[in-house]
């Protein structure tokens, strides 16, 4: 029988537990649960790998919608990712790889301007693959713990604070976040310089009588970007930005005009042109922002001697397009296949660096192939765009597919077609 400790008791120790009593029965399993880790409670944003990983569990999705306080997400809004005062956009989960060679093919869809680049009539593509889509989830990250707590029967749970391995286990899952207690190779993956973003201001908003949006929202400001993850019961709303731009300070005045521009006296407005982009909320009682600070790192090998570095703890980096939960689904469900196949943690390690890659340069392209250079965040992030925007669609015919596992080829599409990356460039690629 195997023998695995879980140290941590939050969203992604109790994602493990639940997952290895279904998939792998013949297993003893204890989880420690200390007050020391901290429940961050953010990543409410999901992909649509949830339903089926959730089926697999034998988790049925009309009972837990409702206990997770979830609502169905059809894609992501964005606004002013291609310039500052840039009309939205909505990024679907549109797969279909065969039918956007078509719409790329159609001479209708490119706009033709003397001594410029051929751009995409961003209407026509959005009329044409409006009606072909899937969806995904916002969920409360901790109701989804609890409710994978509820269906564990055979975990034992120790309410303890280690500060070393307890000896009798075969493999331990470091499950505490930011803090990586227990992690053995530290060694970091190399990442972009492109990925700056390391704080955000989160807090969570009453629900009210606002109407529930079926979207993420992504929208760029002047040091990073806002985010409105709304729940049945909730509303989550924050500011993620980079530190070596903004002060902490001025990245939360920022903050305030999301939810109620005459929140601050008019001295203390960054800009007379800032204008609120949400109605006014009020903070969930008794809460307040919270700000969270961040190393963007992921772990070369997070499955390292019988240490194996799960959620948070194996990496995070800008939670942009909703990769902290699927990260965190993923690296469950592939260490549960390794076990079952004996797979060695080299392999576990490579499968888990490619799925990095993937999210790290789908996030990246959304900076890089901006068009915006109004603060200093912009243009250091967008110095490469030239080039990128080549690699953008290199990366859509050689680094993803229609079936790939996080974003597929349709996805890859949609953002380079809503960036402006040219038509030329994709003619390059082919």
């Amino acid at each position: 029988m195997l023998k695995i400790c879980i140290i941590g008791g939050a969203t992604a120790g109790w994602w493990a537990a639940g997952a290895i009593e279904k998939l792998l029965p013949d297993t003893k399993i204890v989880l420690y649960d200390s007050p020391d880790i901290p429940h961050l409670g953010v990543g409410e944003s999901t992909l649509p790998q949830i339903k089926s990983w959730f089926d697999s569990l034998g988790l049925k999705e009309h009972e837990w919608v409702d206990e997770c306080n979830a609502v169905k997400k059809y894609g992501n809004y964005k606004q002013g990712w291609d310039n500052p005062i840039g009309d939205p956009y909505i990024l679907r989960f549109w797969y279909n790889r065969g039918q956007f060679k078509e719409m790329m093919d159609d001479p209708t869809m490119w706009s033709y301007k003397p001594g410029t680049d051929r751009t995409p009539n961003k209407q026509k593509f959005w009329d044409k693959i409006e009606t072909d889509y899937d969806y995904a989830y916002h969920v409360c990250a901790e109701s989804s713990g609890l409710m994978m707590k509820k269906t564990c029967e055979r975990t034992e749970v120790r309410f303890e604070t280690l500060t070393e391995l307890p000896p009798g286990f075969d493999l331990y899952l470091d499950c505490t976040g930011f803090g990586r207690k227990f992690v053995k190779d530290f060694t970091e993956m190399p990442i972009s310089k492109n990925h700056k973003l390391d704080s955000a201001w989160v807090c969570p908003m009453q629900r009210e009588d606002h109407p529930i949006e079926e979207y993420t929202k992504s929208i760029a400001r002047r040091y990073g970007w806002q985010f409105q993850v709304d729940l049945q019961n909730r509303t989550g709303l924050g500011y993620v930005f980079s530190s070596s731009h903004v002060s902490d300070k001025d990245a939360l005045l920022e903050y305030y005009t999301f939810w109620d521009y005459k929140a601050l006296p008019k001295e203390e407005w960054l800009h007379e042109n800032q204008k609120p982009l949400h109605v006014k909320r009020k903070p969930v009682e008794g809460c307040e922002p919270r700000l969270i600070k961040w190393k963007p790192m992921v772990l070369e090998n997070p499955w390292s001697d019988n240490v194996v570095a799960l959620g948070s703890a194996a990496g995070f980096v800008d939670p942009l397009e909703a990769t902290a939960l699927f990260n965190l689904q993923a690296g469950i469900d592939n260490l549960i296949k390794a076990i079952q196949r004996g797979v060695k943690p080299k392999a576990y390690n490579r499968q888990m660096r490619n799925i990095w890659r993937d999210s790290l340069r789908f996030q990246e392209c959304h900076y890089v192939n901006s068009q915006r250079e109004d603060t200093g965040f912009w243009r250091h992030i967008t110095e490469e765009r030239p080039e990128y925007s080549k690699k953008a669609w290199e990366y859509y015919n050689r680094y993803s597919s229609e079936f790939s596992w996080i974003f597929p080829s349709g996805i890859w599409a949609q953002q380079n077609i809503y960036l402006n990356t040219h038509k030329d460039y994709y003619e390059t690629a082919n």
